[in-house]
């Protein structure tokens, strides 16, 4: 793989990983809330959400960056790698 090629990879992943985060957090945050709430049986305060919204970003980078880091290696290998 060419140089170029390397850099595109890497920038592209970075690229979809930091468009995709922003949806994916609200999507988990939302089934948090609404497990949590479940659970309580009661309405969340708005510090709990907080709280939920703090430790769902980690998860949220992960699943993200693994998830563009796949999608690109098997668009890559399909379409510029193949012979």
């Amino acid at each position: 793989m060419s140089t170029e090629l390397y850099i595109w990879k890497w920038v592209s992943t970075i690229i979809l990983a930091a468009l995709l985060f922003r949806p994916a957090k609200k999507f988990i945050l939302a089934q948090r809330v609404n497990k949590a709430e479940r659970k309580e049986k009661r309405q969340l305060t708005e510090e709990e959400k907080q709280l939920l919204e703090k430790r769902t970003i980690p998860m949220t980078a992960l699943l993200v960056v693994t998830f563009a880091l796949v999608f690109n290696n098997v668009l890559f290998n399909k379409f510029y790698l193949s012979p």
